[in-house]
């Protein structure tokens, strides 16, 4: 999503993309402790949290 964005790519594709990522991180999150649980992508601070995850 970072590198889209830096690609200038469209709002919606950068939306579809984090819907994407969210539902696998719900999925991660249903089967994982909670000590282990992800939040989900937010827009507003997403580079944020990309810098987190990595």
């Amino acid at each position: 999503m970072v590198r889209l964005k830096k690609m200038n790519g469209t709002e919606s594709e950068l939306m579809k993309r984090m819907d994407e990522i969210n539902e696998k991180v719900r999925t991660y999150n249903a089967i994982c402790p909670t000590k282990m649980q992800r939040r989900e992508i937010e827009w507003e601070s997403f580079e944020i949290q990309y810098e987190k995850w990595k």
